[in-house]
Parts: structure tokens; sequence; C-alpha cells
């Protein structure tokens, strides 16, 4: 889960950091009211999306008065910063600035191990910065204390770890004419799959990948794994689309791939989801449900690589519990293989004969890919 701004900056003050003066205004509230409380002159008002370089997309304006206040406000929150719903503004003090820099901790998937990032040339143009000027330092989770000596390293450090975060970026960390380190901005990517450990994460306002409100749908969904059964695989992963062929994906990188061969067929998703980690029955028929009960679908396909431990059998009896329930009329065209794959494949095919529903079924011999050319020539 990405962080906006404001949210990500309260994470860094817990562990010590520097961060300006600010108050943050959502859509409704008296900007003014708010500036003037502040108690700053000038100030920094800064659109909050969950994507970077708003800076060069107009997302951030300096103010001087109340009346460029409101102006900026209202003008940020009518704006689509790089196609971002822009969920609140940030009202900070200016910074009397001396000189940025850049520093992140990221977990690096190639070395499967946190990566501390740092330059001294901070800022807007950080993409633009030499490799050779980026100090690298491989990072051992074992150890608590970091032993670098870089400003607010050890700091951000005991962040990464405390917080079950994937990603920590302060850019730019500048330090200021009188001599503070302060973090202007603040870029945190956590790690959802440690929500049970973080009884405070759901405090933190609503929010989707793509940078909108969620729909009814995915609120639903997010629900699934919550409470006692949190545990038993993962089945709350859902992201509603403008197409019209809804997706039950099992897997993880295959799931990816797969959305590119349906576009290909020149097929539409309605949604993104996956289900992993061998969810129970129950999970699943949640999942399927809420995915079918999209209005305006007019196909289905359930696809999924060959699972390791995931009982085919259990997730299916969950998809068939929903399909007799909805019983839909659009073309279903089914890709899976695993555990109990016979069992499952018998039990899902049964419940189309019953219910009349029109499905095609097929195991590891054919591609995933081949199959959602199958969804197209049944839509034809």
């Amino acid at each position: 889960m990405n962080l906006y701004e404001f949210e990500g900056k309260q994470l860094l003050a817990k562990y010590g950091l520097r961060i300006p003066k600010g108050v943050v205004v959502r859509r409704g509230e008296d900007a003014i009211f708010a500036y003037e409380n502040l108690g700053v002159a000038d100030v920094v008002v800064k659109a909050q999306v969950l994507s970077g370089k708003r800076g060069k997309n107009n997302g951030i304006i300096f103010c001087s008065n109340s009346e460029e206040i409101k102006k900026a406000v209202d003008e940020l929150f009518q704006k689509n910063i790089r196609g971002q719903y822009v969920a609140a503004v940030l009202l900070e003090e200016k910074l009397a600035i001396e000189e940025e820099r850049y520093i992140s901790i990221v977990y690096d998937t190639t070395t499967k191990q946190p990566i501390l990032l740092y330059t001294e040339a901070g800022g807007m143009d950080i993409e633009d910065v030499a490799h050779e000027k980026i100090k690298k330092i491989a990072l051992d989770i074992r150890q608590e204390n970091l032993l670098v000596s870089l400003p607010y390293a050890r700091e951000l450090w005991k962040c990464f770890l405390t917080e079950d975060t994937r990603q920590i970026e302060i850019n730019p960390l500048v330090r200021t004419v009188g001599g503070e380190w302060v973090a202007a901005d603040a870029k945190i990517a956590l790690d959802e799959d440690a929500f049970y450990r973080h009884e405070d994460w759901k405090n933190f306002d609503a929010r989707t990948m793509l940078g909108r409100l969620p729909t009814e749908r995915e609120l639903a969904v997010k629900k699934i794994d919550e409470g006692e059964g949190y545990y038993r695989g993962t089945a709350g992963k859902y992201i509603e689309m403008d197409g019209d062929i809804a997706i039950l994906f099992s897997g993880g990188g295959a799931s990816i791939a797969n959305m590119d061969a349906l576009i290909k067929a020149s097929l539409k998703p309605a949604n993104y989801t996956e289900y992993s980690g061998n969810p129970p029955r129950e999970k699943v028929y949640a999942l399927a449900k809420i995915v079918l009960s999209k209005p305006g679908l007019r196909g289905l396909w359930i696809a999924g690589g060959v699972a390791n431990f995931t009982n085919i059998a259990e997730t299916f009896h969950g998809i068939a519990d929903a399909l007799a329930e909805i019983k839909p009329t659009y073309p279903i065209v089914v890709r899976r293989a695993g555990p109990f794959e016979d069992e499952g494949r018998r039990l899902i095919e049964e419940c189309a004969a019953r219910n009349g529903l029109t499905m095609q079924f097929f195991g590891k011999e054919t591609s995933m890919s081949d199959t959602a050319q199958v969804l197209a020539g049944l839509l034809k």
C-alpha cells in the first residue's frame, strides 16, 4: 500500500525525523482557516496523490497569502495529476534550503535484501543523476542498529523494519540555512500482507493503486482477508476497471502476463484480481460473487498456472457456489491445473451442466494465453 506524502511524514516523525510544519486540507474543508491557524506566511501547497513528479506536473504551488491559498487549493482539487485523484492538499511551511540530498531504503527482489541508496544530488531531477554518484549499501535485516553515518539513515532503517515497509524514500532531504536536516517529501510503501501486525493501518484514508477512491466492490473484497481467518490464503485483492470481461486469476506473476494476453485478444478486463496461498472455499466464493456482481459483463475468464499446493477442488468449490447462485449467461473459459485438478474440473463442469452455463475447460496442455483467444472467439 502506497502512502500519501502527509501519511508518510507522520510515520517518519514517529521515528524522530524532522518534517516541515504543515496541515492537511481535505475536500470541503476551509483552506483559509487552516492556513491562518498554521501561523506561517510563506507556504507550499502540495497535491496529495499516489504518484511522483508533482513538481513537473503543476501539483505544487507556492503561496504567501489567503487569496493565493484559496485559488491554489481550488485549482488542485479540480486537477487530475498524472491520472491521479487528488485526495487532499498539504499546506507546509516554505523551507529556507541550503542543499538537497536523496536517501531511500528499498527491498531489492534480485538480491533479496534491503538496499540503502544515497546521493548528494536530490530534488526533481534525481533520475538524471549518474549511477556512479549514487551510494548503494546492502543491509541485513538481522542487524537492528544501522552503523552508517548518513543523515537520518539510522532512523530510516528503524522505520523500515518496524513498520513493515517495502520502500522509504525522502527526496529531497534538505539541509536548511539553519543547519537542520528536514524531510521535505516522503514516499513510503507498506507491505499489505503485514496488516495483521498493524491495527493503526485501518486509520489510513481509503485509496486504490489507480490513484482514485475505491469502489464499493473494491472495499468489499478487501474485507475478505480480514478477521480471524486472515492467514488462510489470500483472496482480497481486486482492482475494478472499465472493461466487460470478468477475471478470476490465481497466482502471482502470471496474472500480469494474462492481462496482456487478454488485451492482445482485443478484450477489455472488467477487473484485476487474484487469489493465492490455498484460500478456503468460503473466501473464493466471496471473491467470485463480488467479481461477478459488476453490471455489463459479457464474459468470464478463470485462469492460473499449475498450482503447487493450492487445492484446485477447494477453490473451485467456492467459484461453483458463486456461479450456481448468479447463473451468468455469458461464456466462461477456465484454465487451471494442480493438486486435486480432476476433482476440481469435475465439480465445476457439473456445476455448469446443472445451471446451463456456457463453459469450456482447459488443463496444463493449453497455455493460458491461448485460452484468452478461445474466449474472444466465443464472443464473436
